[in-house]
C-alpha cells in the first residue's frame, strides 16, 4: 500500500524516480491480500497486479533510499546489508503495523496511516529520486 501511495504522491509532486516494494519475510510473486486490494480500491488505487518481492542486494544497491515501515525493518536491513548502510535510511516516522490477518477495518486504518506516512516521508526526502535505474 505504501509503494502505491508513494508512486502517486511522487507523480503529483513532480519527483522523478521509481518505487519498489520488497519484504524481508516474503517470497517472490505473491499477490496483495484481498483486503489490501479492497481497502486501496476504495481510494481508487488498483493493487490487483501487485506481486511480492523479497528484498535482495541488487534492489538495495540500485536504490537511493531504502526505507522500512518499522524501525525493526531498518535494523534488519542494516544487519543484512551492512555495506549498504548509506542507502538504508532512518526517518523519524511512526512504525506502521502489518495488517495481514486482520479485518477490513484494520486495513482501512493502516491504509490511512500509510498515506500520511508516505506524505511525511516525501517531505523528508525532498526532491531526491526514490530509486534510480
Amino acid at each position: 500500500m505504501a509503494a502505491a501511495f508513494l508512486k502517486i504522491l511522487m507523480d503529483g509532486r513532480g519527483f522523478s524516480g521509481r518505487v519498489f516494494s520488497a519484504g524481508l519475510c516474503t517470497v517472490n510473486g505473491l499477490p496483495a491480500s484481498p483486503l489490501a486490494i479492497l481497502a486501496m480500491k476504495e481510494q481508487g488505487i488498483d493493487l490487483s497486479q501487485h506481486r511480492s518481492r523479497q528484498v535482495d542486494l541488487s534492489l538495495v544497491e540500485g536504490s537511493n533510499h531504502v526505507v522500512g515501515i518499522t524501525m525493526r525493518h531498518v535494523d534488519e536491513l542494516l544487519e543484512q546489508f551492512p555495506e549498504q548502510s548509506s542507502r538504508i535510511r532512518r526517518f523519524p516516522l511512526p512504525d506502521i503495523a502489518d495488517p495481514y490477518g486482520s479485518n477490513l477495518d484494520s486495513y482501512r486504518i493502516i491504509r490511512d496511516l500509510l498515506h500520511a506516512w508516505s506524505c511525511t516521508l516525501l517531505d523528508y526526502i525532498g526532491g531526491d529520486p526514490w530509486v534510480t535505474g
